[in-house]
């Protein structure tokens, strides 16, 4: 796995996101991603649109935990 895949696996983690989520929540498939961890893909907007939605995700997490 490249370590910008690592990288997002480990965001994703921590914000309690599965990948298939995290995909789905930003318009982009699941197998791109599988690819991805083997490769860099092109073009790499697909990727930052993976990374917007969980720098998101990231942002409001501690929020929902605190209503928890």
């Amino acid at each position: 796995m490249n370590e910008r895949a690592a990288n997002i696996q480990k965001r994703a983690n921590a914000v309690g996101v599965s990948i298939s989520v995290l995909c789905k929540m930003s318009g982009v498939s699941r197998t791109w991603f599988e690819n991805f961890k083997v490769r860099v893909p092109r073009p790499v907007s697909t990727l930052e649109k993976i990374e917007k939605r969980l720098d998101e995700l990231e942002k409001i997490t501690p929020c929902i935990r605190m209503v928890s």
